[in-house]
């Protein structure tokens, strides 16, 4: 507060004072307010407002470096102004993109396993496989054979002929025919003339050679009919 001189009376009075308390005339400034102290409870009442933050957009350039390279550009949306629904976008998109290749490359790499192992899996090799054809072949006495024949031809070349079987026996005679393809005739026929014939496949020759009259045989052979009710096989190999 300080001291004015009053323009009528001249006598001194306050500054803040509405007339002059000597002779009554008024004061000519108007009076002041005082101050309002700063950071008093007043003020620190009232709410204070946060200016908001710009909204952001995603432009043409910043959505197509997000499609093209989003672990690049998807960083990008976390900037302050951008929506909640376009962090998710971009983001789901920069999973997927990164994600896809993984599990494509996995796919590959699991097929390219599986192709290895079924790969790596042995063949079974040709004697392999006649070995188990041999296996499930019927078999048959070289006196069962002559039997049938001897009853009935038809009948027996139904069973036998044009087909493959096992047959075992003894060695009656080791022969040549007119070819001089080795054949073997196996006892069980009526008789000694008429004794089942079987002849070898080629390349079977040194085999045949150790073979003597009355030695037990097991062979495979396919059937080609009769001659004369004497039973006929070919293309025989030892079993």
């Amino acid at each position: 507060m300080a001291l004015v001189e009053c323009y009528e009376c001249s006598k001194l009075m306050s500054d803040i004072a509405s007339a002059c308390p000597g002779c009554g005339a008024p004061h000519p400034r108007p009076s002041r307010q005082a101050p309002q102290p700063q950071g008093s409870w007043q003020g620190d009442m009232l709410p204070r407002s946060t200016p908001a933050a710009p909204q952001r957009t995603v432009g043409f350039w910043l959505g197509l470096g997000i499609f093209l390279l989003p672990f690049i550009f998807a960083w990008f949306l976390l900037r302050s102004g951008h929506s909640t629904l376009s962090r998710i976008i971009g983001i789901g998109w920069m999973v997927f993109f990164l994600y896809t290749p993984y599990k494509s490359q996995e796919s590959h790499t699991t097929s390219s396993s599986s192709y290895t192992s079924s790969s790596s899996i042995p063949k079974p090799s040709a004697e392999d496989v006649r070995e188990v054809e041999k296996a499930v072949l019927d078999t048959y006495t070289a006196a069962q054979i002559a039997s049938a024949y001897s009853r009935n031809t038809v009948a027996a070349d139904q069973t036998f002929k044009g087909k493959e079987f096992k047959v075992s026996g003894t060695i009656a005679s080791i022969n040549t025919d007119f070819l001089g393809k080795p054949y073997v005739t196996l006892k069980g026929g009526v008789n000694q003339f008429m004794e089942p014939q079987f002849k070898f496949r080629d390349g079977q020759e040194s085999e045949v050679a150790k073979l003597q009259a009355g030695s037990k045989v097991s062979l495979v052979c396919t059937g080609r009919g009769d001659i004369a009710k004497i039973p006929m096989s070919d293309k025989c190999e030892f079993f």
